[in-house]
């Protein structure tokens, strides 16, 4: 039995998501897809983990890192969460840390949903 909600489910497949275990090729086209320039990544439990963007994926090519290299490898683990109850500080945090995607976690860092800048 899968114990994950429809909505958590959902937020898998979305292309503001990807697996730490997915390749930077992988991560690439999520981004170019979702326009945010930033995916968030979690682990197969769906806890949050990090998060990579456009950037963080440039500096990874050319420290000769290979497109085939698992995201878990170039993310940035020291990313900014909110919970449900803190959502309203989204504006600020996108404004003052000039950042694209925003995760709401629960209390064990599962991903409930994802803020969007734009």
């Amino acid at each position: 039995m899968n114990s994950q909600s429809p909505r958590t489910d959902s937020l898998r497949a979305s292309p503001l998501v990807v697996r730490d275990t997915a390749t930077i090729q992988a991560a690439m086209l999520s981004i170019d897809t979702n326009t945010h320039r930033t995916v968030i990544v979690v682990n197969d439990r769906n806890v949050v983990v990090g998060t990579l963007s456009d950037g963080d994926i440039r500096k990874a090519l050319l420290d000769g890192r290979l497109l085939t290299t698992p995201v878990h490898r170039v993310m940035n683990p020291d990313f900014i969460a909110l919970t449900v109850k803190d959502r309203a500080r989204a504006k600020a945090i996108f404004d003052e840390h000039h950042i694209f995607l925003i995760p709401v976690i629960d209390e064990d860092g599962m991903l409930l949903e994802i803020l969007a800048a734009y």
